[in-house]
């Protein structure tokens, strides 16, 4: 029987007034995550007031 663990992250935007998502940041983080065995299985979008304020990805691993 295959068995897994899982592990769920939050990546925030930068900045004060104006939010921006780094896309080479989050890629970095996600390569990380897949260099380790993670493998991404959804993404949800922490929204408030149609503002997305951050992202939580969980992904899973075989152990």
């Amino acid at each position: 029987m295959k068995r897994f663990e899982y592990k769920t992250i939050e990546i925030k935007p930068k900045g004060t007034w104006t939010w921006k998502f780094d896309i080479v940041e989050i890629d970095k983080i996600l390569n990380d995550m897949g260099s380790q065995g993670w493998e991404l299985v959804t993404t949800e979008s922490r929204d408030m007031s149609g503002t997305a304020y951050g992202f939580h990805y969980t992904f899973k691993r075989e152990i």
